[in-house]
């Protein structure tokens, strides 16, 4: 069988958009990290933007104030919610306690479960609400923001990784957990679109084959 190679190629670039990597940020000083978010749900955009410093380098105690605001567009109960955030970390922590002020936003933090771990691959979260995978009313409002303090016990050398990030919202509609800084799962196809899409490609080609026949 004769290789195609028009839609070997075309294939291919679907495949790496769909693989493609969230940026790992090395951190090693106290200076503000910051990054956005613009989420495209199909109907609207959920965005928001947030900031990370790092402090307690080569100690046994690292700590991370964040800062983190809702700036998608349904304010309100029943509007867009920003429910967790989270991150991965290497070195690894051992332990982990949350500092906020009883504001609401996100009120406590742990290791990662439900869709942030599974989805993202996150393994600490921030969360408001009952736990990490969502639940009750808790959360970061539209038109808002929150700031907290994640420590983690450790052994944390001169620098960090953080990868990757991620957020969970829930709307009035449906939940969406997502990683910062790569492309958001709905614009990219499916594995089984990709499988469909790599038969179309073959008929194609069989097709203009036996027109040029």
């Amino acid at each position: 069988m004769r290789k195609r190679p028009g839609a070997i190629a075309v294939a291919a670039s679907v495949l790496a958009i769909w693989a493609a990597p969230a940026q790992a940020v090395l951190i090693s000083s106290s200076d503000p990290y910051n990054f956005s978010w613009s989420y495209d749900t199909g109907s609207y955009l959920l965005t928001g933007d947030g900031s990370l410093s790092v402090t307690g380098f080569n100690s046994s105690l690292l700590t991370i104030a964040v800062t983190l605001s809702n700036t998608a567009p349904n304010g309100g109960q029943g509007g867009d919610r920003l429910t967790a955030f989270g991150f991965g970390i290497d070195p690894n922590a051992i332990s982990i306690s949350f500092l906020d002020a009883d504001d609401g936003g996100l009120t406590s933090a742990d290791w990662s479960k439900g869709p942030l771990q599974s989805k993202v691959g996150v393994e600490i979260c921030a969360f408001g609400g009952q736990n990490c995978a969502g639940g009750s009313n808790g959360g970061i409002y539209a038109g808002t923001f929150d700031s907290f303090i994640i420590s983690l016990g450790g052994i944390w050398g001169s620098s960090v990784n953080i990868d990757p990030i991620g957020v969970r919202y829930q709307t009035g509609t449906d939940s969406y957990t997502f990683a910062v800084g790569t492309p958001p799962p709905t614009s990219v196809p499916e594995p089984a679109t990709l499988t469909m899409l790599g038969a179309g490609l073959l008929a194609l080609a069989a097709t203009r084959r036996r027109k040029g026949r």
